[in-house]
């Protein structure tokens, strides 16, 4: 973990230090040696005597050195389908650039790769291959589902004892375990290709955006391609829409009778994969509008 690394590293410094300054706190060795590794502030040199075998810069490098290289390591654990497509020298090179621009922020390292997915977005020569993002995101939004606390879901009998009068005015909520996203390109046929150990097929902007679900299915992360009317549904669900409200939409798309009966189809698949959270509550019309964000980081 970078923080955790940054204190280890401190607390290892004081051997060297101390032996040339032996008045500085272990707080202010710990903290001249953060600068040190973060943003390269050379006044600690000035605390480090030579060894006799090298030079105080190639010990303190060394320090630098195996910072770098774990936060290197995290990355490509986190992003392990990207570092596949793009390559071991490629991902190297893009590691290093995401770790010059985006200092650790955290102590966590968990939280350190989150950023990738905006980062490739903007910067060049990046951002020309969208694909790029949205291999990141996919990958982070598998990680955040995994990480997500724990809460009840949905069953099939708390449904079952909702009495058939108030279905209009049931209210329904995603578990902070299930995440909505949308791609421009072929993403998910690639990662999927990459997941199974085979050649992916050529980044192609789709006419047509793909919608995905994400969620934690037991103590497993998994995602799946869904339809542009079951994403509706769903995004308007996650706002608080009523379920009499939802097929009233869903009649816009296909066939107005049988829209309930779609309506409860999604309900149920989505209740069987554990994505909706606890008992509903009901209210009659349409609920106040609110998107939901998943509470990941607890």
């Amino acid at each position: 973990m970078p923080g955790l690394a940054v204190a280890r590293c401190g607390a290892n410094a004081r051997k060297i230090i101390v032996m040339a300054n032996d008045h500085l706190s272990l707080a202010e060795i710990q903290q001249a040696f953060q600068a040190a590794i973060l943003s390269g502030d050379d006044a600690i040199l000035s605390h480090i005597r030579d060894s006799s075998r090298t030079g105080r810069d190639t010990l303190l490098g060394v320090y630098r050195h195996a910072y770098v290289a774990r936060l290197a390591e995290i990355l490509r654990n986190d992003h392990a389908q990207l570092a596949l497509y793009l390559g071991d020298d490629a991902f190297d090179d893009l590691a290093r650039l995401y770790i010059g621009r985006t200092p650790s922020s955290s102590p966590n390292a968990r939280w350190y790769s989150g950023r990738m997915a905006e980062f490739l977005g903007v910067t060049e020569p990046y951002r020309q291959h969208g694909e790029l993002a949205e291999l990141a995101a996919l990958g982070r939004a598998l990680a955040h589902v995994f990480d997500c606390r724990d809460e009840p879901a949905l069953t099939m009998g708390d449904i079952a004892a909702i009495p058939h009068g108030k279905w209009p005015g049931l209210v329904l909520r995603p578990r902070s375990s299930a995440w909505r996203l949308d791609f421009a390109y072929n993403t998910a046929e690639i990662w999927i290709a990459l997941r199974d150990e085979q050649e992916p097929p050529a980044a192609c902007a789709l006419a047509e955006k793909q919608r995905v679900l994400v969620w934690r299915d037991g103590v497993t992360p998994r995602f799946r391609v869904v339809s542009a009317e079951e994403a509706m549904i769903w995004d308007e669900m996650a706002k608080g829409v009523t379920f009499g409200v939802l097929c009233e939409m869903a009649a816009t798309y296909d066939d107005p009778a049988n829209a309930p009966l779609r309506v409860a189809q999604y309900l149920q698949s989505w209740i069987a994969s554990g994505m909706l959270a606890g008992t509903p509550p009901t209210r009659v019309g349409r609920a106040r509008k609110g998107r939901l964000t998943p509470a990941c980081r607890d």
